[in-house]
């Protein structure tokens, strides 16, 4: 059996804040348990993937401003939030994030489903999607890999290849000191940051964001090239309604990007949020959640 329910909400500690409104939810997938959480009516689901190096919880000012109209549906990746951790790096790869995604679809019996995706949460919810089509009525993109392979900016190019050259120094600043993680939601609240910090607390719970670098598929040797390019290849030739919203102030993927991406899609639009970084669902939840809404009640082309 893929997926089963797990309501024991006591078996591990909380990672929200006292006054965070949704109770997180247990599914065992894959041989894993995952966390989620599940908030709304039944009849519209919007399914939110996120990226490394945070949780689903960089959905929840989002979620706060869809959730009286439409089902939220956010899973923590295998090793953030408050699902499993293997300790090993090993123990994560492309496929096997999509697998599991695609198993928690599946076990959930998700259907119409409007997909969020961002960051590596692009082609894992989108790895999912194209295996079941049938599933999915809409996408939603979020600052995320559009290309294959992805291209790296210059001013990260040779510290990128550095680090990924030096495991051992590699291991010694994300795993012991926790650096890419304090780095990449240095932007946000202290509390919010804190929620992160407790979900990966200690060198043995960081493998996932250790491992998520080594599978960018930065050129096309790369073992994840052909998954990635297999993935966008089938996301341009689905004709699902599309909506592509990018800040110009994201280090890591460019508005350029973003546009040029929902021009090579079937049915596809691009909004650019000005003035914002990389979690735009976090910085501007009312511009997104506004933007989502007027897609979702938009005549379908």
């Amino acid at each position: 059996m893929a997926g089963q329910l797990d309501d024991n909400n006591t078996a591990r500690a909380s990672i929200y804040p006292s006054d965070f409104p949704y109770q997180p939810r247990f599914l065992h997938v894959n041989g894993h348990r995952i966390a989620y959480l599940d908030q709304g009516p039944n009849d519209k689901t919007i399914l939110m993937i996120h990226g490394n190096p945070v949780a689903g919880y960089v959905y929840a000012k989002l979620m706060a401003l869809l959730v009286s109209d439409y089902r939220c549906v956010v899973p923590d990746l295998l090793g953030f939030g408050m699902s499993d951790k293997p300790p090993s790096e090993a123990d994560y790869s492309l496929p096997g994030h999509i697998a599991i995604i695609e198993a928690f679809v599946e076990a959930l019996d998700l259907k119409d489903i409007i997909l969020v995706v961002h960051d590596w949460g692009g082609p894992i919810g989108l790895g999912a999607a194209v295996r079941r089509q049938e599933r999915y009525s809409r996408l939603v993109f979020l600052n995320t890999m559009t290309e294959a392979p992805m291209q790296i900016r210059p001013i990260y190019w040779l510290p990128f290849h550095i680090l990924l050259r030096l495991k051992p120094l590699f291991a010694y600043l994300v795993k012991e000191r926790n650096l890419f993680q304090k780095l990449g939601v240095a932007i946000m609240e202290p509390q919010d940051q804190a929620v992160y910090f407790r979900a990966n607390h200690s060198p043995e719970t960081r493998a996932a964001i250790a491992a998520f670098p080594r599978l960018i598929p930065h050129k096309r040797s790369h073992p994840n090239y052909p998954i990635l390019l297999e993935i966008l290849g089938a996301v341009k030739a689905w004709d699902i309604p599309s909506l592509v919203i990018f800040s110009n102030k994201d280090s890591v993927f460019t508005a350029e990007q973003g546009k040029r991406f929902a021009a090579q899609l079937r049915n596809g639009r691009f909004v650019l949020v000005p003035g914002v970084k990389h979690f735009l669902q976090h910085q501007r939840p009312a511009v997104i959640a506004a933007e989502i809404r007027a897609f979702l009640t938009a005549p379908l082309a």
